[in-house]
């Protein structure tokens, strides 16, 4: 156990108890016990010790995640409340009742791993309620951003396409002679991202896998905070659009929903959601997600091999622009430094090693 309080109780034959307390920076607590007693040999003698009791204190949720957390909420909350046009309160009503109904049974579990005493479990299971809480704000912004009807900008994102060499009609038409290929990709972009999304969210708080669960609400908190400006400013619809492909049921429902978001209505019945085209969301939660259940042994692969398909179908489905997609992995980058250097207290890219210290 790394960067922990211990107290440590060493009783001798006589029956007197000392306790002593020190904080421990290496994994193997008993090196210190004898290092203790030793240092201590004056009030009890090592060669007299018949018990060592060693209990671990509580150790301090991770601060800076909760500051960081709180500060992405309210920066969220702030533009859903003074961006938001007329009647959004009214629309919005269900997911306060949701985020008020929720909240305490989401934390019922962080009760229980306390009671316990396993820290890490209870540190983990805490996201829980925070990630109820950035998607509620997630999903409220996302439909405001639409409304300040900015100039769409489908021509820029095909012409950057251009300039990559990326051409979104031919690689649909490769795919589209492969039927089975083509099959494959289509049904990992429509059914796979929210259950990978489900078991990141569910699988690393549940099982005590605590820098997963706070890295994955953490990047999700940057990347929307991050990305508001790119979906009030730059603006697109989809590829359908840009290079003139015939678009199908639901890519018209989108198109639709865009159109009536920018001309300022919220009562969309017919709301299909998937209103931000640049960066990708589609890849970037798949592979965060991907990255969140990477600590899990027999999940790694097949949720990397998940988040590569729905990243690729992005672009084979027609959804997405190629830049659409880099964008999404460079804010993967990005928002993966960011959430490291909040838990470990300097920038990184990587996590820690089972060698390195623990986030303070």
């Amino acid at each position: 156990m790394t960067g922990s309080v211990w107290q440590i109780q060493l009783r001798s034959p006589s029956g007197t108890n000392v306790l002593l307390q020190a904080g421990l920076s290496c994994q193997d607590c008993h090196t210190h016990c004898y290092d203790l007693v030793n240092m201590h040999s004056s009030v009890v003698a090592p060669d007299t010790v018949t018990g060592i009791q060693v209990e671990q204190s509580p150790p301090s949720s991770n601060r800076r995640v909760i500051i960081a957390l709180s500060a992405c909420s309210l920066l969220l909350l702030m533009f859903c409340v003074l961006a938001a046009p007329p009647g959004i309160l009214k629309s919005a009503q269900p997911l306060i009742i949701t985020v008020l109904a929720l909240s305490a049974p989401l934390l019922v579990p962080a009760a229980l791993f306390h009671d316990r005493k396993k820290w890490a479990h209870r540190d983990s299971s805490l996201m829980l309620p925070w990630t109820l809480l950035i998607a509620c704000l997630i999903v409220q912004a996302a439909p405001i951003t639409a409304t300040f009807a900015f100039p769409l900008r489908d021509g820029l994102w095909r012409s950057l396409d251009q300039h990559l060499g990326i051409d979104v009609p031919a690689i649909m038409a490769f795919t589209s002679r492969h039927p089975a290929l083509n099959s494959l990709l289509s049904r990992s972009y429509a059914f796979t991202l929210h259950p990978l999304v489900l078991c990141a969210i569910f699988l690393p708080t549940l099982l005590g896998k605590r820098e997963a669960a706070q890295r994955f609400v953490l990047s999700n908190a940057f990347s929307f905070v991050l990305a508001l400006p790119l979906m009030i400013f730059l603006p697109a619809i989809g590829p359908w659009v840009g290079w003139g492909i015939t678009p199908d049921k639901l890519q018209k429902a989108c198109e639709a929903t865009i159109y009536a978001l920018r001309h300022g209505s919220l009562d969309i019945h017919d709301n299909f959601g998937g209103i931000v085209c640049l960066p990708s969301f589609h890849a970037f939660w798949a592979i965060i997600s991907a990255q969140a259940l990477y600590g899990f042994r027999y999940l790694r692969y097949p949720a990397i091999a998940i988040a590569c398909l729905i990243t690729i179908s992005t672009v084979t489905t027609g959804w997405h622009y190629g830049v659409d997609v880099i964008a999404g992995l460079l804010m993967v980058v990005i928002c993966t430094i960011l959430s490291n250097s909040v838990m470990y207290g300097r920038v990184r890219f990587a996590p820690r090693t089972k060698s390195g210290s623990s986030p303070q």
